[in-house]
């Protein structure tokens, strides 16, 4: 993990960002990219929808139609710990739409951001049509490149889904497990701390869901969405400063690019 001072205090920040842009017409993307200093870039999220009308929104009463939703102009991403989200006015505040993206950035003197401590996206899907539906969506690892001696951001990524308002934290399984108290093996990486090293100021914050495979953070499959009816999501994502295998650094070079894609369908 990283030392306790550069995670609270950041006294040499080591930045990253987020970029992103589009695979394919129905995989949205976005990487965060460790390395130091500059650039900027999007978040997309797409919409295939076959012989039924479902749309996009960022705003859930907005008439803003859309398959394909972009924000700009991100800013370099730093460390962070999960611990202090309850700075930020926890589960309520982060998974709600009136907190745009500026709700994780550091801002300087007037009001621009200058970097994240996490990145945050709210969405709706709706049922525009005259047809009950389903969907599919999936949160994908499109790409995954190491460092030269093999270091991975997928080690310290945590992803945060709120489906329509029901929480799940993920993160990559372990590879060594640790043991319930039945000794049963448990490859659940812990969301922050670990729990033999908590302290009262960082407390244990329990275990992530494991990624669903080398290739998917996670996945749901023939969801219903009635007519009428309007489904939200938050997309949270963040590099975890206690789960570094290096005290020094992040691994600067890796990328990780991750995909959400959405398939609808009709409900027969």
């Amino acid at each position: 993990m990283y030392r306790l001072e550069y995670v609270r205090k950041r006294k040499r920040r080591r930045m990253v960002a987020l970029v992103g842009g589009i695979s394919t017409v129905v995989v949205a993307t976005f990487a965060i990219v460790a390395f130091l200093g500059r650039f900027v870039g999007t978040f997309t999220v797409s919409l295939e929808a076959r012989d039924v009308e479902l749309t996009l929104l960022e705003k859930k009463d907005s008439t803003d139609y859309s398959s394909f939703l972009r924000v700009n102009s991100l800013v370099p991403f730093q460390e962070f710990t999960y611990s202090y989200f309850a700075d930020y006015g926890g589960d309520e505040e982060i998974d709600n739409e009136a907190n745009g993206i500026k709700y994780g950035a550091n801002l300087d003197e007037a009001g621009n951001m200058k970097s994240f401590n996490f990145f945050k996206y709210t969405y709706y899907v709706k049922n525009i049509g005259t047809r009950a539906a389903k969907y599919d969506w999936s949160v994908n690892i499109i790409e995954n490149v190491k460092t030269s001696d093999g270091r991975s951001l997928l080690d310290t990524l945590r992803v945060v889904i709120y489906d329509d308002g029901v929480k799940t934290v993920y993160g990559k399984a372990l590879s060594e497990p640790h043991y319930d108290e039945h000794g049963e093996p448990d490859y659940r990486a812990p969301v922050s701390i670990d729990e033999d090293k908590a302290t009262v100021e960082f407390p244990f914050m329990g275990y992530a869901e494991k990624f669903s495979s080398s290739t998917t953070i996670t996945a749901a499959r023939g969801q219903k969405i009635d007519i009428g009816e309007t489904k939200r999501y938050t997309i949270v994502t963040w590099l975890e400063g206690f789960r570094s295998s290096n005290e020094e650094f992040a691994p600067r070079g890796a990328t990780v690019k991750l995909g959400v894609e959405i398939n609808a369908y009709e409900n027969e």
